[in-house]
C-alpha cells in the first residue's frame, strides 16, 4: 500500500503544478498494456515434468502511464502468488508494485524520480533494463537527473538501488558524459566523418559484515569509450576499470577488474562486414557481493555469438563469462544482385558468421599456492593475466552460413547450417562433462497463397555424440493476416542415453483483434537454457496447456 500511496502523491503533485494554466486533466493522456501468461502443468516422467501441488499457474503484469507535456507519471503492477515453474525456480515470486515512476523533461534537463532504466556507454559498468521472458529486471530505484547544457553534450547522474525480484537493494550512484562532435562542430557534421566520445563512473556501497576478510565498502569503476567513422567504416571501443571488488563470484579475491569491447564495421549497396572483440577479467559487478545468477548485477557483459532464432541451435547458447573470457566474433552479409544467373529475379542473401571464446590465460600469485600446491586465492590478488593472451580452454565456437533467396513472389527459402563447440563445464556449471560438438542443418520455406494466407514449413536436424544426443524437429504454420495464426511441430530427441525416444510437440493458435492478441497451446517444453544477449536462466521441463492475453490501451 505504501508503493499505491507514493504514486497517488507524486501524480497529485504533478496535476497540481500545472493544473490551473495547462488544464491538466484534460489534455493529458493515459496508457498502458496488461498481460496475463498462465499454464496448467500436468506430470510427465518421460520428459521430466514435476507432479506440481498447484497444477494451475500465472503471471500477471499491468503498467498504467500518464503523459501530460513534458510530465510522465506511471507504475507497473506485477502479480506472481503462483508463478509460472520457471520464474518461480528464480524466486521470482511475490506481488506488488516494484515499478513506479515521475518524470518531467525539458529541452535542457531531464528529471526522474522513481523507478527508471538507463545505461551509460555499452553498459559495461552500468546498465539498468529488463528481459521479462527471463524474469530479469533490475530497474534503478531512485532519482536520475539528465541535462544538456549544450548541443551535442549529455550529462546524466542516477542514484539509487537496483531492484532484485521485489526487493531493491545495495546502494549505486554515477555519473555519464555524452559528446556528440559532430554536432558540436558543424564542419564535422556536414562531412562524411562521424565521431564522439564519453565517460562513466559508477560507485556501489555496500558494508563490511565479513568477520574474516577486510573488505572494501565503497567499489568504484570507470569507463571511457570513443566511435569514428567515415563514410561506410565505423570503429568503436570501450575500455572499462573496477577498483578490487571481492565476492562469491571470484572467490574474495582483491585483483581489480577491466574489461575492453572494440567493434569495427563496413557497408556498402549489398554488403556489410562486421568485427567485434571482447576482453572481460574479473568484471563481476553487483550491488551484494554474495549474490549469483543473474540477481543484483549492475553492469552488462554484451554476448559475441550470434543470437539463433531457429529452435535447436538455441539450446546452446552462450552465457557471458564475466569473471574471464576473451574472444571475437565476425560476420559478413553479401546479397548476389538480382536479375544475375546466381541472384535470381531477387537477389540471394548470404550471411557467414564466426564465434570462438576462450577463457583468459591466468598465473596465480605464489600466495595463492598452498605447499601441497592446492590453489585458494581467497584474500589474495588471486592471479596476473596477459591482457591480449588467450587461455587454452575453448568455452565456445559457432559457426554457420545462412542463404535466403526469393523465387517469386509466392515462394521464399532459407537454408542454415551451423557448427557448435560448446563447453558445459564452464556455461551451465556441469563439473566433468565434455564439450557438446554439434552439427545443424535448417530448411524454412515460405508459400505465400495471397496477399493474407501464407503456408510456412521448418525442418532442422542436430547431430551431435554428446549431452542428449541427435534432434530432430519439424514445423508446420499457417497464417491469416492481420488476425490468425496456427502452428503445430514436434521436437524430436531420438540418440538420447534413457530408454525411449522422447517427443516435444506443441500446437498452438493466436488472434490478434486491434490491440489485444490471444494465444492458446497444448504441448511439452524441453528443459534446456533461455537465452537473451547473453544473459540466461533454467528452463525446466513442463507439459500442459498454456494461455497468453496481451492487450493495450
Amino acid at each position: 500500500m505504501k508503493h499505491v500511496s507514493l504514486i497517488v502523491i507524486i501524480i497529485a503533485l504533478g496535476f497540481n503544478a500545472v493544473y490551473s494554466q495547462n488544464n491538466f486533466l484534460n489534455k493529458g493522456k493515459i496508457s498502458g498494456n496488461v498481460q496475463l501468461d498462465a499454464q496448467y502443468y500436468i506430470p510427465d516422467s518421460m520428459i521430466g515434468a514435476e507432479d506440481l501441488e498447484n497444477k494451475i499457474r500465472a503471471n500477471v503484469f499491468a503498467n498504467i502511464n500518464y503523459v501530460n507535456g513534458g510530465f510522465a507519471a506511471g507504475f507497473r503492477f506485477e502479480h506472481f502468488e503462483w508463478p509460472l515453474i520457471d520464474f518461480e525456480n528464480i524466486n521470482y515470486v511475490g506481488s506488488g508494485i516494484p515499478y513506479y515512476y515521475a518524470s518531467y523533461n525539458h529541452e535542457y534537463f531531464e528529471v526522474t524520480v522513481g523507478s527508471f532504466y538507463e545505461q551509460f556507454g555499452s553498459g559495461l559498468i552500468y546498465r539498468s533494463y529488463e528481459v521479462r521472458n527471463l524474469g530479469f529486471d533490475n530497474a534503478t530505484q531512485g532519482v536520475k537527473l539528465k541535462a544538456k547544457p549544450y548541443k551535442g553534450i549529455t550529462l546524466t547522474g542516477i542514484w539509487g538501488k537496483q531492484r532484485n525480484l521485489f526487493a531493491h537493494e545495495g546502494l549505486v550512484r554515477g555519473v555519464d558524459a555524452d559528446i556528440s562532435l559532430n554536432e558540436i562542430f558543424k564542419k564535422i557534421g556536414s562531412s562524411k566523418f562521424r565521431s564522439g566520445i564519453g565517460g562513466s563512473f559508477i560507485s556501489k556501497f555496500e558494508k563490511d559484515q565479513d568477520p574474516d576478510y577486510k573488505l572494501p565498502q565503497n567499489i568504484g569503476a570507470f569507463a571511457g569509450r570513443a566511435n569514428f567513422g567515415y563514410a561506410g567504416f565505423n570503429l568503436q571501443g570501450e575500455y572499462a576499470w573496477k577498483c578490487n571488488d571481492p565476492s562469491a563470484a571470484n572467490e574474495l579475491i582483491y585483483k581489480p577488474g577491466e574489461a575492453l569491447l572494440l567493434t569495427a564495421s563496413y557497408s556498402t549497396k549489398g554488403l556489410g562486414v562486421f568485427l567485434t572483440g571482447l576482453r572481460t577479467d574479473n568484471f563481476d559487478f553487483r550491488t551484494l557481493r554474495n549474490s549469483s545468477i543473474n540477481n543484483n548485477l549492475i553492469n552488462y557483459i554484451p554476448t559475441l555469438t550470434r543470437e539463433h532464432s531457429y529452435a535447436l541451435p538455441s539450446m546452446y547458447a552462450y552465457s557471458s563469462q564475466a569473471v574471464g573470457q576473451i574472444g571475437f566474433q565476425a560476420e559478413v552479409n553479401y546479397k548476389i544482385p538480382k536479375k544475375t544467373a546466381i541472384g535470381g529475379k531477387y537477389g540471394t542473401d548470404i550471411m557467414v558468421n564466426y564465434s570462438r571464446i576462450h577463457g583468459i590465460k591466468k598465473k596465480y600469485v605464489k600466495e595463492a599456492i598452498g605447499n601441497d600446491g592446492i590453489i585458494n586465492v581467497n584474500g589474495t590478488d588471486g592471479y596476473t593475466s596477459p591482457f591480449f593472451a588467450f587461455g587454452k580452454e575453448v568455452y565456445f565456437e559457432d559457426f554457420n552460413i545462412e542463404i535466403s533467396r526469393r523465387f517469386n513472389k509466392a515462394w521464399k527459402l532459407i537454408l542454415s547450417y551451423v557448427y557448435l563447440n560448446y563447453n558445459m563445464e564452464v556455461i551451465e556449471g556441469h563439473t566433468g562433462e565434455p564439450n557438446v560438438y554439434a552439427h545443424t542443418v535448417i530448411a524454412d520455406l515460405t508459400y505465400k497463397i495471397n496477399d493474407k494466407h501464407a503456408l510456412r514449413m521448418e525442418l532442422q536436424h542436430m547431430s551431435t555424440k554428446q549431452d542428449d544426443g541427435n534432434w530432430a524437429y519439424g514445423q508446420l504454420e499457417y497464417s491469416i493476416a492481420p488476425r490468425w495464426f496456427i502452428s503445430v511441430l514436434d521436437r524430436w530427441n531420438y540418440g538420447n542415453k534413457i530408454k525411449g525416444k522422447r517427443h516435444y510437440y506443441f500446437v498452438s493458435t493466436s488472434f490478434v483483434h486491434k490491440t489485444t492478441k490471444v494465444s492458446l497451446g497444448f504441448g511439452k517444453q524441453y528443459e534446456g537454457i533461455l537465452c537473451v544477449g547473453g544473459v540466461c536462466r533454467v528452463v525446466p521441463a513442463s507439459y500442459g496447456c498454456n494461455l497468453s492475453v496481451v492487450t493495450s490501451f
